[in-house]
């Protein structure tokens, strides 16, 4: 019986060294990434968050170009109601036409400058007063500024008497108002002036320029 459990003792004394002794064996390969499972429900919206503070002012840009203040200028119209009458010049007869233009005040008709154009259906335009030489016999078209509206005439100039019931073609009209109170006023010579864009322009010089030339220097669509 001692035999036996002295026998038994060493065997498993062997079997502890046996399993003590044995190596570990190498690591096998990595496996293949599995499939992605389905994204999960989208969470809540949190807290907006509190404004961040105002950044610091941009550079400032450039000065843009001057404009002209209250400038008054209308659209192309016709006339109508063309009858005979005289004026203090030295026409005669004439034909008149009258647009009514309420902006058009007493203290502008004094002081300011009034421009007007006429066009026809394939020239122009051309600023008032205008010779119409092309035609028999010839004739002038110019106009009048009086309070509230502005009469334009048509008279002969070179025949005798003009025939009553005239009536001149088909032409469109426009005008362009410069307030004398804030554009200028009146030069050494008498003579209106506006200003500009800080430049003083005589009534003649402005007339003396063409339609495309005004309404470039004073912001006008033309």
């Amino acid at each position: 019986m001692r035999k036996f459990r002295s026998l038994s003792l060493l065997l498993l004394s062997i079997a502890f060294i046996a399993v003590n002794c044995t190596k570990e064996g190498p690591e096998g390969p990595v496996g293949a990434t599995g499939a992605q499972g389905p994204a999960g429900p989208n969470g809540s919206t949190g807290n907006t968050g509190p404004a961040g503070p105002t950044g610091p002012a941009g550079i400032q840009g450039p000065t843009g170009p001057a404009g002209t203040a209250n400038v008054i200028y209308s659209s192309w119209y016709t006339l109508s109601g063309w009858a005979d009458t005289t004026v203090a010049i030295d026409l005669g007869l004439i034909a008149r036409a009258i647009k009514l233009a309420p902006s058009l005040t007493q203290p502008i008709v004094d002081n300011g400058v009034i421009l007007t154009y006429f066009k026809s259906s394939s020239s122009g335009p051309y600023s008032l007063p205008f010779l119409v030489l092309v035609t028999n016999p010839s004739f002038i078209v110019n106009f009048i500024p009086v309070n509230g509206k502005i009469i334009y005439y048509v008279g002969m100039i070179n025949a005798g008497i003009m025939p009553t019931g005239f009536v001149p073609p088909s032409y469109e009209y426009r005008h362009i108002i410069i307030p004398g109170g804030v554009a200028g006023g009146r030069g050494s010579g008498g003579e209106k002036m506006a200003d500009i864009k800080g430049r003083l322009y005589s009534e003649s010089q402005l007339k003396g320029m063409n339609y495309s030339q005004v309404c470039s220097l004073l912001n006008i669509p033309q």
